[in-house]
């Protein structure tokens, strides 16, 4: 049987399973390890606990063979797991890109709407003072050419 890859986690319990060579006991051996074997292991704060991982029944022992299977089997489980938890990260991060990209689309139609919009008022806004600015200018022609009117007046008066 050939060894699954083992990753840093799981590489230390790999470690001990073959360095028990002598570990028989007696009783009947026919068995194979239970495939329900499984880690506890708690999501939220990564902690792993070996408790529960192998049933053995009482009146029976288990090889360092079956040991090293059932070791094995739970390495490829936890694989199998982390393979379809990326997969689930993977699709959920498509899913959202996807959403987002539709959502900032929405905004980007949205903002240019007002924009538009805006831009109308604004240019209406412009106009008239533009307008107005050319009022002013005209009076200010006007006020200067009054002032040269009135000071001609001041100097004929005074002369």
């Amino acid at each position: 049987m050939t060894e699954p890859a083992i990753n840093e986690e799981t590489e230390f319990f790999a470690n001990e399973i073959e360095s028990e060579k002598d570990l028989t006991a007696e009783g009947d051996f026919s068995e194979k390890p239970l495939e329900d074997a499984k880690e506890i292991c708690n999501y939220q704060s990564g902690e792993f606990s070996s408790e529960h991982v192998f049933k053995i029944p009482e009146n029976k022992g288990l090889t360092r063979l079956e040991i090293q299977d059932a070791a094995n089997n739970i390495i490829e489980a936890t694989n199998k797991k982390r393979k379809r938890d990326s997969d689930m990260l993977r699709d959920f991060k498509k899913t959202a890109e996807y959403q987002l990209s539709a959502t900032l689309l929405e905004m980007q139609h949205h903002i240019h709407k007002v924009y538009e919009r805006q831009g109308k008022l604004m240019e209406d806004k412009m106009q008239e003072l533009m307008a107005r600015l050319e009022k002013i200018g005209k009076l200010e022609q006007e006020l200067g050419e009054f002032r040269k009117a009135l000071q001609l007046l001041y100097h004929d008066m005074n002369s």
